[in-house]
């Protein structure tokens, strides 16, 4: 049996429903992703922060173990 234009339009009506439900979800998620995104990308300027801040450190440190070395008295 065929449906009716009236039961057609009724199951494009839910099915138009469930689909702006499904997109709202996803719309939810792609915000969640994109601040899970800037953070990660946050972390990774501080990592490479400190990263050079303790490449500073170590350079100083072995110029002063370097000079330590040469003034010390044999």
């Amino acid at each position: 049996m065929a449906e009716t234009v009236n039961e057609r339009t009724t199951r494009l009506e839910y099915l138009m429903g469930v689909l702006a439900e499904k997109q709202a979800k996803l719309d939810d998620v792609l915000v969640v992703l994109t601040e899970a995104q800037i953070k990660t990308e946050e972390r990774f300027r501080e990592t490479d922060q400190r990263f050079r801040d303790t490449d500073a450190r170590i350079e100083k440190l072995v110029v002063a173990i370097g000079e330590f070395l040469r003034n010390k008295p044999q």
